[in-house]
């Protein structure tokens, strides 16, 4: 769920950067004008697992906030320059943002406390690409890589045809050689058979 300070996506689509990550991951774009309160519960009606959170500028603010009363938090909320709103990039858009997350600490640490993970992934830190006040706009490339590699480092909101398969969810070497891609040697096999039996609670 990406909350959107600028409703930068263009209408009823997602911005170009984001196509190739909504081809893996289901995206809702949840523009500045609208009520993100509102829509978060209607989104979630049709959510089944868990799901993340990427909010822009002030929209932080709102993440938070929704995430603490939600009666279905998100498993990790992912903040873009939360405190700069329409800083300079660079030295006074990081500077704005260490301010916030030294205001919000409490509250950060109370949602990490009930299972809610809250990052910093992305800042105008200034240079050729950053041309326009903070925030940065969520359609920059730099954002999306950082949401991109921030879940990927998030087990639990991994798809599940990209996750590498557990060698303890298989009781038969042969399953699990299917799964992983390749042909064991009856060596490997025997291997695999006495890891099974030693697992705790194998007979």
């Amino acid at each position: 769920m990406v909350l959107d300070p600028a409703d930068t996506k263009p209408h009823s689509d997602l911005p170009g950067t984001w196509r190739e990550f909504a081809e893996q991951r289901n995206v809702v774009w949840i523009g500045g004008e609208t009520d993100p309160l509102h829509r978060w519960d209607a989104v979630l009606a049709d959510v089944t697992g868990p799901y993340a959170v990427v909010a822009g500028g002030p929209e932080a603010e709102v993440a938070l906030t929704v995430a603490e009363r939600s009666g279905r938090p998100p498993a990790v909320v992912l903040l873009v320059d939360p405190g700069a709103d329409d800083a300079a990039p660079g030295s006074p858009a990081l500077a704005a943002n260490e301010a916030w997350l030294r205001r919000t600490t409490r509250r950060r640490e109370d949602l990490i406390s009930a299972g809610t993970d809250v990052r910093l992934v992305a800042a105008s830190t200034g240079g050729a690409q950053d041309r326009v006040n903070a925030p940065l706009p969520l359609g920059h490339p730099d954002v999306v890589a950082a949401v991109e590699t921030a879940l990927g480092a998030a087990p639990v909101l991994t798809p599940a045809a990209e996750r590498e398969p557990d060698i303890d969810s298989y009781d038969d070497p042969e399953d699990f050689a299917d799964a992983v891609g390749v042909d064991p040697t009856p060596e490997q096999v025997d291997e695999y058979r006495e890891h099974v039996e030693q697992r705790p609670g194998s007979a």
